[in-house]
């Protein structure tokens, strides 16, 4: 039943994509108008299977009859190598010889795909046999207007939209050497030594301690609370003999642009934003972003930076100098859920004995700029909302059985669906479903959840305990679908689940951008506001750095004034006008 990737692609597609082709996913009956091509942008760890449709879960939902028909499915998907997805989908599109369904995490908005002529207009399909998402995208004013394009006063669905019950949990944020904390710093109102540290040697989330931070809680709440914990990493480090580390990790631009810390300084963010108000301003020139510049480059004439965050251009944003982190010599960074509490303790005797990572909100600023730009709320803040991903269906799939393939992915949008789509099979499912073995091989033949006393989803403790990649592989993750966070348990410890509650703490009230551009925006207006986006932030990423470093002096007016008039020259002003517009029609909050 696989079919040849190579036949379905032109020779330049096909020298980077055909070699990551999978087969065909479950029981034979599939026929030509019911077998779909589905390109992904990256499958499950390796290390479980090697083509996307041996997932499990996959090959259960294709034991069943979809559409009026009851037709059997089968899918091939696309899967492009590790590392090569983004050139791949542009060499994909390029070519023009298209799957019959594409993952739409990096692609333009679907509009403006239909708008080419890359897919098609699935409303008749929707409308029809998709009720379960036609009444979810109708449940919320925020979920309607990230999944249905207005033409003319009426919707049209050109995607089919990841939905979730909840915002996810954050998989990264900021977070800091709690042990250091309770090793070499003491109580800010006493003086008194801090005590603290594992109940249990053996569980890596089992910490306890007495530490009180200079705002009077348990945890950091304003920049004076980093600072003070900046003095601590600082002895820690000289006491230990740390002298090629650093207190912080910064991103090499010396921001991020989508918000966190340098909202932290008035709100807002160095390219568009929205007020309380619902007026977008363009923050690169505001006091804000000037006030944030300030407060980098006292931390980096103190030493508190890391010298050369510049040259760490190849790092994510969360992954900055991962080796110097991993071995213990950094006190605050922004990492991911897997450095949490006792995770990289590499019990060696070396710098992570012992080590207690937790996480943190970001900060609000006392300390820098004028009062505006003091105790204010975050309000750009990096978060997960209602709405994401998903797929659309190209033209390659005209005359194929839409009627069937839309039954399918309505499943993802029920109740039961969604379960498959989130934690995976249940113990009734696993044992209905014997021709596959692999939640037997994995011990996991009670299911991936099971329904605790309060009526919750609990995650499997083989799950919980996994530490790597078994969790995805178990479920259908890559299928639009409604993705359950409101009723499911993952079985996190208490002091886990408040860390990445922590990174979750302020709202995005700001951020704007992905709501309007997902559905709204035409080609034209998107280009216009693109062009100009890629304009400032080139020259804020070249030059931002010479504030933060002192090359030129951040409290001097005239060098400010220089910078000012640099990005006035480039009219960004346009592209305020263009989002205002659609800000005034699609109100984000």
């Amino acid at each position: 039943m696989k079919k040849s990737g190579k036949a379905l692609l032109t020779a330049a597609a096909a020298l980077s994509i055909s070699a990551a082709l999978t087969g065909c996913g479950g029981s034979g009956g599939a026929g030509d108008d019911t077998t779909f091509t589905w390109w992904i942008y990256s499958g499950a760890d390796s290390s479980y299977y090697t083509e996307y449709s041996e997932n499990p879960a996959i090959q259960y939902t294709l034991e069943k009859g979809w559409g009026p028909e009851e037709k059997k499915l089968a899918f091939e998907f696309w899967q492009p190598a590790s590392g090569t997805s983004a050139d791949n989908y542009t060499t994909m599109i390029a070519s023009g010889d298209l799957p019959d369904l594409i993952d739409a995490v990096i692609s333009e908005p679907p509009e403006i795909m239909h708008e080419k002529g890359y897919t098609l207009d699935l409303t008749e399909y929707v409308e029809q046999y998709m009720p379960n998402y036609v009444a979810l995208v109708h449940s919320n004013d925020t979920i309607l207007k990230n999944c249905v394009t207005m033409v003319d006063g009426e919707e049209h669905y050109y995607a089919l939209r990841g939905i979730n019950d909840e915002p996810e949990d954050l998989f990264q944020g900021f977070m800091y050497r709690r042990d250091w904390i309770v090793k070499y710093g003491t109580n800010p109102q006493t003086g008194a030594a801090f005590t603290g540290g594992y109940t249990d040697p053996e569980d890596v989330d089992s910490w306890e301690d007495d530490v009180v931070f200079p705002s009077g809680g348990p945890d950091p709440v304003y920049i004076s609370d980093w600072e003070w914990m900046f003095d601590i990493f600082t002895r820690a480090q000289a006491d230990l003999g740390i002298t090629d580390s650093y207190c912080m990790s910064l991103y090499y631009p010396g921001f991020t642009w989508s918000g966190g810390l340098l909202s932290c300084f008035g709100g807002g963010v160095n390219v568009w934003y929205q007020d309380e108000n619902a007026q977008v301003h363009f923050g690169g020139d505001e006091d804000p972003f000037r006030t944030y510049l300030m407060c980098m480059n006292s931390w980096y004439e103190k030493g508190w930076l890391d010298q050369s965050f510049n040259e760490r251009t190849s790092d994510a944003f969360y992954a900055i100098d991962s080796t110097a982190v991993r071995q213990g010599k950094v006190g605050l960074w922004d990492g991911q859920q897997s450095e949490l509490g006792g995770r990289i303790d590499a019990h060696d005797g070396g710098l992570t004995e012992g080590i207690f990572v937790a996480g943190c909100a970001y900060p609000i600023n006392d300390v820098y700029g004028n009062a505006d730009c003091q105790n204010v709320i975050p309000n750009c803040v990096m978060g997960n909302g209602l709405v994401s991903g998903g797929v659309m269906i190209s033209k390659a799939a005209e005359g194929k059985d839409l009627a069937a393939l839309c039954s399918y992915l309505d499943y993802f949008y029920s109740e039961e669906g969604a379960l498959i789509r989130t934690m995976g099979l249940s113990k009734d499912q696993v044992a209905e479903f014997t021709d596959n073995t692999f939640y037997g091989d994995y011990g996991l033949e009670e299911g991936a959840y099971y329904i605790g006393e309060d009526g919750r989803y609990v995650q499997s403790d083989v799950l919980v305990n996994d530490g790597g990649g078994l969790a995805v592989a178990c479920a259908f993750t890559k299928a639009p679908g409604l993705q359950l966070e409101k009723n499911v348990d993952r079985g996190f410890a208490p002091s886990f689940q408040a860390s990445i509650d922590r990174w979750s703490q302020y709202p995005n009230t700001g951020m704007f951008q992905g709501s309007i551009t997902t559905n709204s925006m035409t080609s034209e207006d998107t280009k216009t506001c693109d062009d100009l986006r890629s304009k400032v932030l080139e020259y804020m990423t070249n030059n931002a750095v010479d504030f933060i470093k002192g090359t030129k002096d951040i409290e001097s007016d005239e060098d400010w004034g220089v910078w000012c008039k640099t990005l006035q020259k480039y009219n960004y002003q346009k592209a305020t006008e263009i989002y205002q517009k659609y800000v005034d029609a699609h109100p984000f909050v």
